[in-house]
């Protein structure tokens, strides 16, 4: 069943593809604000853990592995992940994956407050990339459902501008809590919390049946491929978010290292913050304008 707005208003319609389309649809609505108070939390973590770590030991290296431990299940886990989601009911696997990810921040948080073993840092960070892993196919794979297909640009744009959105407020959020004398370890059961908004907002929402390819397993890999290879812009788009992964994101296990070596800002301070958050401003920007002076452009 096609998903629907919610409850008819005497007011004009929204038009098609914009933002206010999306929010319309109730079920969109609270996993998209879920997704954004969970991300705000994630941006918190990965602001503090990284400069966190690299006052203790003073190695942009040791800061490098421990974003690797972040970012690399994504690399190698999110096909597995997105196949194993396909075998699944989505709300339980959603759930399941959001429980481990609060579980490693429940753990960053524990061994924080003492300043515990950088090896069980390590693997509680370990812990919350798997969980990524298996969360982001299955969550990019909600979010658009969710809407009508006319209503997909606006649904897109408020995913996007989420995610660079909270790389704004995050940092800026643990920059206030910070000065108030909120302590590190805090920052991570905050974190903690935010999951669990999102699995009451999974539990509430009703998904669509999802539509399950005829091939299984590697097969359903090797036919993701086969798409990207047949359709050339959707080869491009891949290319292009692999290429901004491989040279771009890197920097951010560098930033505690460049702003303390470069600009003299403490990692552990509140500027540091600060600094942070204008990273994701003009992204967050963009993507907003892209469901709404940029809807009427012509897409093709």
């Amino acid at each position: 069943m096609s998903p629907e707005p919610s409850a008819p208003s005497m007011k004009k319609p929204p038009k098609p593809g914009t933002i206010r389309a999306a929010l319309a649809y109730r079920d969109f609505r609270l996993m998209w604000l879920s997704s954004v108070t969970s991300s705000v939390g994630v941006w918190m973590q990965q602001v503090v853990l990284p400069a966190y770590v690299y006052a203790r030991t003073d190695s942009a290296s040791i800061v490098a592995l421990f974003v690797f431990a972040q970012l690399g299940p994504l690399l190698l886990l999110s096909i597995p992940a997105g196949v194993m989601a396909d075998k699944f009911e989505r709300k339980k696997w959603l759930v399941f994956a959001q429980s481990i990810q609060m579980t490693g921040s429940i753990l960053l948080g524990i061994f924080t407050s003492f300043d515990g073993s950088l090896l069980i840092l390590f693997l509680a960070q370990l812990t919350v990339g798997i969980g990524n892993s298996f969360n982001a196919p299955a969550f990019s794979a909600v979010l658009p459902s969710l809407v009508k297909p006319q209503d997909l640009g606006g649904s897109i744009s408020l995913s996007s501008a989420s995610v660079n959105g909270s790389r704004v407020l995050g940092p800026i959020l643990a920059a206030l809590l910070m000065n108030l004398g909120v302590e590190t370890h805090f920052i991570f059961f905050i974190n903690a919390c935010t999951y669990l908004i999102v699995m009451t907002a999974v539990l509430r929402i009703a998904l669509p049946a999802a539509t399950r390819s005829s091939e299984k397993g590697l097969k359903s890999f090797t036919l993701g491929l086969r798409i990207a290879k047949s359709r050339k812009a959707v080869g491009r788009i891949l290319l292009t978010m692999f290429s901004f992964s491989l040279l771009s994101l890197p920097f951010v296990g560098l930033f505690p290292a460049v702003a303390e070596l470069t600009f003299d800002i403490a990692a552990d301070s509140p500027t540091y913050k600060w600094l942070y958050a204008t990273w994701g401003l003009g992204a967050m920007f963009g993507a907003l304008s892209i469901g709404s002076v940029l809807s009427a452009v012509d897409k093709r």
